[in-house]
């Protein structure tokens, strides 16, 4: 891996801190620099890794189900948004890695902060690679790790979670703390400054660097949360990322040739499976209505006779499919619902359901219900182990 530019800035948007060049293992290359870095170093760096206040980032976690990251960073903000004082609207939300039972690690900034900051490094002709929480650079064993730098007291309480606090008030916290049974038995402490924390067995660790030095180990030891996501992701980075690869454009255009003849292939392979397609159509639905005389359009044709029989067999006026697809509508813009397996007979289509509680499936029916089209009755329903409720539910199109 090439040189990292570790660059930190102040709280509050005043301005850059302190810079330093690491190498892959966190050491540097050189000492430590006040204020914002040259011309010259940010020319010749193409990784450059910004470390943002931990006074101003909350690290929280979610739970969220489902493995689309789109989909829970667009979730995150409704489901946090009680424990938040600010409008979410007003607030950036970044993703660490997925935990067990689907949980995710989550910053949350200030979307002015954020801007604040795109300005600054902007204003230096600064492309950050990463926009990382320092509270997240704080070296740790696995246990809780106070970095002291200066009058301010960086703590890091797992691997994404931590939180900075002013020396003076740092004793009231960890009381806090204890009275909520939330504080440690011990933890490591990385500087000068004497700590009294009732209860905690405080490990002062001597090591005479300085506080980015040692915020660099902590940063190349992981995990981080980069907060260059959604709106604030480095789509501009890739015009410099490609520009090294000109030389290569004739091969893309050789392999671009050959995809298109690839897919001129595909495309007549899949011609002939969609004639035999329509031809092993047309065969079921002469087996199915041995009296047909002509046949058309054979998928329209099984629609209509379907109707047919559904008004011989006294169903509603919703037919099967418009009901099906209604209520797999509905279903689909649900959260915390499982279908396990359905059927269908006389008009009424019965349901198969997991859902997370009895207030997710009340509101499930609820919804059915609201479009007017449809009648929902949940026959059973039961709470199981894992307190998931098992449940079936009758779904029916309503009667003119």
């Amino acid at each position: 891996m090439a040189e990292t530019l570790l660059i930190r800035l102040a709280p509050a948007a005043q301005g850059f801190r302190d810079w330093l060049l690491i190498d892959e293992q966190g050491r540097g290359r050189g000492a430590v620099q006040i204020g914002a870095p040259d011309a010259g170093v940010i020319n010749s760096i193409r990784r450059v890794v910004v470390l943002v206040p931990g006074s101003e980032v909350l690290l929280l976690e979610v739970q969220v189900p489902g493995r689309n990251r789109q989909r829970v960073l667009r979730a995150a903000p409704y489901v946090l948004e009680e424990q938040l004082a600010e409008d979410v609207e007003q607030l950036h939300f970044a993703l660490g890695a997925a935990g067990g039972d689907s949980r995710y690690p989550v910053a949350v900034v200030e979307r002015k902060r954020m801007d604040d900051w795109q300005a600054l490094l902007q204003e230096q002709g600064i492309s950050a690679t990463q926009l990382v929480p320092e509270t997240l650079a704080v070296p740790t064993d696995g246990g809780w790790s106070l970095l002291v730098d200066g009058s301010t007291v960086l703590v890091r309480s797992g691997e994404y979670s931590g939180f900075a606090a002013d020396g003076e008030n740092l004793a009231e916290l960890f009381a806090l703390l204890r009275v909520k049974e939330q504080a440690p038995e011990s933890a490591r402490v990385y500087g000068s400054l004497v700590l009294d924390l009732e209860g905690v067995d405080l490990d002062l660790v001597e090591d005479p660097a300085q506080p980015l030095e040692l915020l660099a180990r902590g940063y190349v030891q992981g995990p981080v949360i980069d907060l260059l996501q959604g709106a604030y992701s480095r789509r501009e980075e890739w015009g410099r990322l490609l520009r090294p690869w000109k030389a290569s454009a004739a091969l893309l255009l050789a392999g671009l040739i050959l995809a298109g003849v690839s897919t001129g292939v595909n495309y007549q392979r899949l011609t002939g499976q969609k004639e035999q397609l329509t031809a092993d159509i047309k065969a079921l639905y002469r087996q199915t209505f041995p009296n047909a005389r002509r046949i058309v359009n054979p998928r329209a044709q099984m629609e209509q006779q379907l109707k047919k029989l559904q008004r011989k067999s006294g169903v509603g006026s919703t037919d099967f499919l418009a009901m099906l697809a209604e209520t797999a509508n509905v279903i689909r813009a649900s959260k915390g619902i499982t279908v396990r397996g359905a059927s269908y007979r006389d008009g009424r289509l019965d349901l198969d359901l997991l859902a997370d509680n009895l207030q997710v499936l009340d509101k499930l029916k609820q919804d059915l219900i609201s479009g007017g089209q449809l009648n929902a009755e949940i026959q059973s329903a039961a709470t199981e182990k894992n307190q998931k409720v098992k449940s079936r539910m009758r779904v029916q199109g309503k009667t003119s």
